[in-house]
């Protein structure tokens, strides 16, 4: 028998795999604690149904904790393998019958580069030919029976804002929440392929954690609702910050209210989001980061080398989707708000995939649509792949902007945000001609809400900057009583004719009009205004003397700065702004029709 690698450091030896063929590991029936196994080789063309595990490695290659017992024709041995691995066999195994599965820590040599390499681009068939995806992340920790029973209560409740709320709280109190923020803190949720492993699924994952098993489709789901109610979650915990001090890891605020963003469940998002405005030739595509898991149109352009730095990889994948897709867009998922400065050196136009994004880009979220249906025109001028030239039409300079609103903040910053915004706004009202001035607060409140008004009040202007000012001139005067109002604002708060014309909706507080409408908006970005004095909302880390560029294949503008004595620029991030017709003046939102 050929020897092809060792496993570990024990007597058992890889035989050479045929092309197109894979390795499954057969569990045995459980009759004593310890797992049993055999190894086959397989062909993709003639499978055995088995399981593919997505599992946690372990941090960084700790300790070999379990044994398993791997036999081979008439030979056995017992081989040390990660607790996270035993833990996934263990919860799998049948009691009754021997399961077929794949997991990459023993159906691949990782000792031999070349068979890693050859595996990884059948990676898209192991996990799509697969009966079934099996998630584990790890075993009862935690509370982590709670949580799990409180992801599906939420999900079962995610369409009712009301009794999210009341959950919300409950599992603030009850420690139910802080144990989801643990749960979410594993290990599992760092690694970068879980968005290839799920997509890939034939069906619905399942996913199990201790003695739970429960749909990947669940923790979904729970995951929407957290995001949809997120400045929720940051009041809640806010109030009481001495409870969080016995979440396990002593979380910061922002890590206890980060529920919505796994990596892994950030970078899925990120995906669907991408192929729904991508062409149909790549809707199949399986990841936007990872050629592994693409399909043969895609992985033909790549040709997995673990010698490739992370940075070329990155950059090389955003060439291949301009060039297939015709659209920028993915530059815009490179946000750079909280300023993040990785290890990899990476271009500003390039994502950082494997950093936990805070903001995400407008165009995926609202479908706008700037350049319509234009095709990107771009090149890369180096063969680093570090400067991407692109044309574009040149709109505005950035000339004032106010404060940017954090990622992690409360009703309070919102509000404060509103203030300083609103002042920069009536500075410029008392330069321009009267005529003029009465449509800028009519376009500062669409901008708040980055045009996205309510159906209601899309053709009454008037009328929703009416509803806006009430809500956050009420919210003002309750949450923070101390600072003085002006005129207008202390009129909004008090009159009671306004606020008979304010319909928020059956059962709506003003608190949830302002995380429905704005909060969510809000965070991760600032107002500004241009030159010729359009007003705007962008990321937080522009600033003024950034110029806005429409390129083609982008759903929205883009914020450029100028850097270095060659003319070059460096990606700052995207913005939407009002619009200033020939005749008049009046608002219009580049978006989808």
């Amino acid at each position: 028998m050929a020897c092809n690698g060792i496993l570990g450091d024990q007597p058992y030896h890889y035989r050479p795999l045929e092309a197109g063929h894979i390795r499954l590991l057969g569990v045995y029936p459980e009759r004593k604690h310890q797992v049993k196994c055999e190894i086959i080789h397989v062909s993709l063309d003639q499978l055995h149904p088995y399981t593919a595990i997505s599992y946690a490695w372990g941090g960084g290659g700790t300790g070999l904790k379990e044994s398993i017992r791997l036999y081979h024709e008439e030979s056995q041995c017992d081989l040390p393998v990660a607790s996270s691995l035993y833990g996934a066999l263990a919860a799998l195994h049948d009691k009754q019958k021997s399961i077929w599965v794949w997991v990459d820590a023993l159906c691949i040599d990782q000792q031999n580069r070349d068979e890693r390499s050859q595996q990884v681009r059948l990676m898209t068939s192991i996990y799509s030919l697969a009966s079934s995806v099996a998630t584990w992340l790890g075993p009862e920790a935690d509370g982590s029976n709670d949580a799990v029973r409180f992801l599906q209560d939420m999900a079962d409740k995610a369409d009712s804002p009301r009794e999210v709320s009341m959950l919300i709280r409950s599992g603030h109190k009850s420690g139910s929440l802080a144990a989801v923020v643990s749960l979410f803190a594993r290990n599992y949720w760092q690694r970068f392929w879980i968005m290839q492993e799920v997509l890939n699924a034939p069906d619905d994952p399942i996913v199990y954690c201790g003695s739970t098993k429960v749909s990947w489709k669940v923790y979904r789901k729970a995951s929407d609702v957290f995001l949809a109610h997120r400045a929720e979650i940051n009041e809640v915990t806010e109030r009481k910050m001495d409870e969080w001090s016995r979440v396990p890891y002593q979380f910061s605020t922002s890590q206890a209210t980060n529920l919505t963003n796994p990596s892994a469940m950030r970078l899925c998002f990120m995906f669907f989001a991408f192929i729904d405005e991508s062409s149909p030739r790549i809707r199949e595509t399986s990841s936007m980061a990872s050629w592994a898991f693409s399909p043969e149109s895609i992985s033909q352009e790549f040709q997995p080398n673990y010698d490739k730095s992370v940075k070329f990889v990155y950059s090389d994948i955003v060439d291949t989707l301009i060039n297939m897709t015709g659209r920028l867009d993915v530059i815009c998922d490179a946000i750079h708000f909280p300023l993040y400065t990785g290890a990899h050196s990476l271009p500003s136009f390039v994502p950082d995939w494997s950093h936990i994004l805070q903001t995400s880009a407008m165009g995926h979220r609202f479908r706008f649509s700037a350049s319509k249906k234009r095709r990107a025109d771009t090149r890369f001028t180096d063969p680093h792949l570090n400067k991407l030239q692109f044309k574009g039409i040149y709109l505005e300079m950035v000339e004032r902007q106010g404060v940017a609103v954090g990622t992690h903040c409360r009703s309070s910053d919102w509000l404060m945000a509103f203030l300083h915004w609103r002042a920069l706004v009536l500075q410029y009202v008392e330069r321009i001609a009267p005529d003029v001035a009465v449509s800028i607060q009519d376009e500062f409140a669409e901008t708040l809400c980055l045009g996205q008004t309510p159906g209601s009040w899309t053709s009454r202007p008037r009328q929703w900057l009416e509803v806006c000012y009430h809500v956050l001139a009420t919210l003002l005067r309750a949450r923070l009583p101390h600072l003085a109002l002006d005129a207008e604002l202390r009129r909004h708060a008090e009159d009671d004719d306004v606020a008979m014309r304010v319909d928020l909706g059956p059962g709506e507080s003003p608190r949830q009009f302002l995380q429905t409408h704005f909060g969510n908006r809000m965070m991760g970005r600032c107002f500004f205004l241009t030159r010729r004095g359009r007003l705007g909302m962008g990321t937080g880390y522009m600033a003024p003397g950034d110029i806005i560029v429409v390129p083609p294949g982008c759903s929205t503008p883009v914020l450029l700065r100028a850097e270095g004595p060659r003319g070059e620029y460096r990606f700052v991030g995207t913005c939407i702004f009002t619009v200033i017709w020939m005749v008049g003046r009046s608002t219009c939102w580049m978006r989808e029709s």
